[in-house]
């Protein structure tokens, strides 16, 4: 992920600590004598970075040793770094500078300087409310006289600090005389910014911490492609090359399970041979790196898997930007059904065609869990399921599709959560053409559409008049006799196979009491693209509920395509108690006669289903009052000259034969 591009680092501490002279030795690169007392802001950017900083970075980038090139040099480190001086008698300019900073570069030079980090310089920054990380640099080390007691001095030093003082992301000791770390003292600002320890390691207790656990293993589990539980050397190499766009070789690889196995030994194969980096040994090998200051590792990994410094996902990642016109509607594209699809088969580990609990729990391992709009759904009764109420391939494509045209955010996010890894989760997707409209005889209705492959339908109907069962038969083929009222909206998904073959997904909404509320809902209503208007055949009340719905909500409902059914058509037909028969009604609306139907009966059920996929591919056919259009009128000239055109026509052809015949003939 793209880091910050503007780094602030503000430079504090006591007067006479050397503050300005180390900013002055860091940028030309030598001591500067008789520095003035406060500088102005200076800002650097990659042009700008001399070579030693450059040898900092590559030699404290990894464990990996890869070479560190311009196009890698933004993993590391930001673009431009803007350095802020500042004085601690000048209150007004250091609190305005402290807000709009990142880091601190807190710098001291003697004892005395030493315990006003604790007694001063900590505490007032917390009192102001600052959460920033400290770099704290121990400036002026030439003046140290035993060079040999150095490091005892300098780990007595540090390590009382930063046990009490968390915000303390390093330590340093340095000397601008000599410019003497004080590239690295620089470095570490940047490096608390751009890759901070304290949100992966816990240095009180000597561990990852919970968080920075978890998103590894989340990693682990995407990169362990075949799901063995180990990360062989293709794995880890694709890994390798994601986190840090380079191959790695086997010698490394090698390096990593010699390094892991000094520690924890996995169980070893029939031939005594490792079977790569287990889970542990993953969290084990990026703890190695955190403990050796080498965080840059662990923070290429999670960011190429989309985390941010708080270790969350970022929104960029989860949710790319994409325009949708508000009159398309999203599907998946072919990249998204092979990815689909590919899934399904790594996670049905028994090749039964179906993913049971256990399978499904599997897969959505790296995922907040199954998706809310999923539970919305009632998943998985919206969909198909085999005998044993596991999801086959035919339901995991359509759940999908159900999930892309309802909320295609929500397929973003579980694309990017499930490790879609094509470089942007939207090539997944496939915005159709907007729909548009046009009007006719003064009434507007809908044009053609023939890019799209998923269609809404709402079922509309009575109580009782068979719509649930109708839905039954949808998904499995079968009916219950037993009947339950509607009360909470139900939505199904299925493909069904159109006339020539093709294949596209049908959706079917029960909407139940919120009928009235969706009815009157302008945007619900446009992603609608049929209504299927359902009767019983057999209730005699049962048609004048359609008549009253449609009357009532006529202002909403005229432009929508449309089809008329009658339901249970395989019990008793009855006249229907209505000031107007159902062929009578529809026919007065120029439209097709109610199709009768029954779950029973299977050949019915697909012409209802073509016959609603028509509508909605065609609307004009099928919207209510809207009259066909009539055919080209012809006068007697203009039928004469067409007839004289035809029989010349006719005459040519014939005279072409006959000449083409004789030709032969003489030969």
């Amino acid at each position: 992920m793209d880091l910050k591009d503007t780094v602030r680092v503000i430079v504090c501490g006591d007067d006479s600590v050397g503050k300005s002279t180390l900013i002055a030795t860091l940028v030309k690169g030598e001591y500067i004598h008789n520095m003035q007392n406060v500088l102005p802001p200076i800002t650097i950017s990659h042009e700008d970075y001399s070579e030693s900083l450059i040898d900092v970075i590559s030699s404290t980038k990894s464990d990996y040793n890869e070479p560190l090139t311009d196009r890698r040099v933004s993993k590391y480190i930001p673009r431009k770094t803007v350095i802020i001086d500042t004085s601690p008698s000048d209150t007004v300019n250091f609190q305005k500078e402290l807000k709009r900073s990142d880091v601190i570069w807190l710098v001291y030079s003697d004892h005395y300087t030493y315990e006003r980090i604790s007694l001063h310089w900590v505490p007032m920054l917390r009192s102001m409310g600052v959460n920033l990380p400290i770099v704290l640099c121990a400036n002026k080390s030439d003046l140290l006289d035993d060079s040999t007691n150095m490091k005892a001095q300098t780990s007595d030093e540090f390590l009382p600090l930063l046990n009490e003082f968390k915000e303390i992301e390093a330590c340093v000791r340095c000397s601008a005389k000599l410019n003497d770390n004080v590239v690295e003292a620089f470095y570490l600002c940047q490096r608390a910014i751009t890759h901070p320890i304290s949100p992966i390691f816990d240095s009180k207790e000597g561990n990852l911490k919970p968080s920075a656990i978890a998103a590894l293993k989340r990693v682990f589990f995407l990169c362990d492609k075949d799901l063995d539980g180990y990360l062989n050397f293709d794995e880890f190499c694709d890994l390798h090359m994601k986190a840090f766009d380079k191959r790695a070789t086997e010698s490394e690889y090698r390096d990593v399970i010699k390094n892991i196995d000094r520690i924890i030994y996995p169980e070893p194969t029939a031939d005594g041979k490792s079977r790569g980096i287990s889970e542990d040994g993953f969290i084990l090998l990026n703890k190695l790196y955190a403990e050796r200051g080498r965080h840059e590792t662990t923070w290429g990994i999670l960011r190429s898997f989309g985390y941010t410094n708080s270790l969350s996902l970022n929104d960029k990642f989860l949710y790319p930007k994409i325009d949708v016109n508000p009159d398309s509607s999203v599907e998946l594209s072919p990249t998204g059904y092979r990815f689909m699809v590919d899934l399904f088969v790594k996670f049905d580990k028994d090749n039964d065609g179906g993913l049971n609990e256990k399978e499904l729990k599997n897969l959505f391992y790296p995922t907040p869990g199954i998706p809310k709009l999923w539970k919305e759904c009632q998943f998985p009764s919206s969909i198909v399921c085999n005998e044993y109420g596991y999801v086959t391939l035919q339901g995991w494509l359509a759940q999908w599709n159900l999930t892309t045209f309802l909320d295609y955010k929500t397929t973003l996010e579980y694309l990017a959560y499930l490790g879609f890894d094509e470089g942007n989760s939207i090539k997944a997707l496939k915005i159709t053409k907007p729909r548009k409209k046009r009007q006719k005889q003064g009434k507007i209705y809908r044009q053609p559409i023939y890019d799209r492959n998923v269609f809404n339908c709402f079922l509309l109907g009575g109580p009782q008049s068979g719509k649930t069962s109708f839905l039954e038969a949808f998904l499995k083929g079968s009916y219950s006799d037993v009947y339950s009222p509607t009360i909470q909206p139900r939505i199904c998904a299925k493909d069904i196979e159109l006339r020539g073959g093709k294949q596209c997904y049908l959706i079917l909404e029960e909407l139940g009491e919120l009928e009235p509320a969706i009815l009157t809902n302008k945007s619900r209503l446009d992603q609608c693209d049929v209504i299927c208007y359902c009767y019983d055949s057999s209730d005699p009340t049962s048609f004048q509920y359609l008549i009253d719905l449609r009357e009532k909500y006529q202002e909403f409902l005229s432009e929508i395509p449309c089809v008329f059914v009658a339901l249970k058509a395989d019990l008793d037909k009855q006249q229907q108690r209505s000031d107007v028969q159902p062929e009578t009604y529809t026919n007065d609306l120029l439209l097709n006669s109610p199709l009768h139907i029954s779950s029973a009966w299977t050949t019915s059920l697909n012409e209802l289903f073509i016959q609603l996929v028509d509508a909605a591919t065609l609307p004009s056919s099928a919207t209510a009052g809207l009259e066909k259009e009539p055919e080209p009128f012809l006068d007697e000239n203009y039928k004469h000259l067409l007839l004289a055109g035809g029989t010349l026509s006719v005459m040519t052809l014939v005279s072409l034969w006959i000449w083409k015949s004789s030709l032969q003939s003489s030969r």
